[in-house]
C-alpha cells in the first residue's frame, strides 16, 4: 500500500513543513483538507506548486518562509504540520544535480 503522503505527488517523497530543515528549498505538493486553512494561505500568497525557502526552523516556535523573492511568511506549526511539501533538487553550473 502507497503511504498516505506520496499520492500527492506520484513516486516524489514528500513530508510535512515542519520537518524541513532550515535553507532547505522544498515545492508545496498539499495542503490540509480544510478549506479554511487553504484559503488562509493562498492569502497570504501560499498556493501548491509554489516553491519556498524555509530560512528559519528551530523545530519549536514558528518557521519562517521565503516566498517568492522579496517576502517573508511566519507561520505556526500547526498550519506548517498541515502543509505537504517535496524537496527540491538544485542543479549545478554543470547541468548535474546535487
Amino acid at each position: 500500500m502507497t503511504p498516505r503522503c506520496n499520492r500527492f505527488a506520484g513516486e516524489r517523497p514528500t513530508m510535512p513543513l515542519s520537518m524541513v530543515a532550515s535553507g532547505q528549498m522544498v515545492e508545496v505538493v498539499h495542503i490540509g483538507e480544510c478549506r479554511r486553512l487553504r484559503k488562509r494561505l493562498a492569502d497570504l500568497g501560499l498556493n501548491v506548486g509554489l516553491s519556498v525557502r524555509v530560512v528559519q526552523n528551530s523545530f519549536v516556535g514558528p518557521l519562517i518562509l521565503a516566498v517568492r523573492e522579496d517576502s517573508r511568511l511566519a507561520i505556526g506549526r500547526g498550519m506548517a504540520q498541515r502543509i505537504l511539501v517535496s524537496p527540491l533538487t538544485s542543479v549545478a553550473s554543470n547541468g548535474h544535480k546535487e
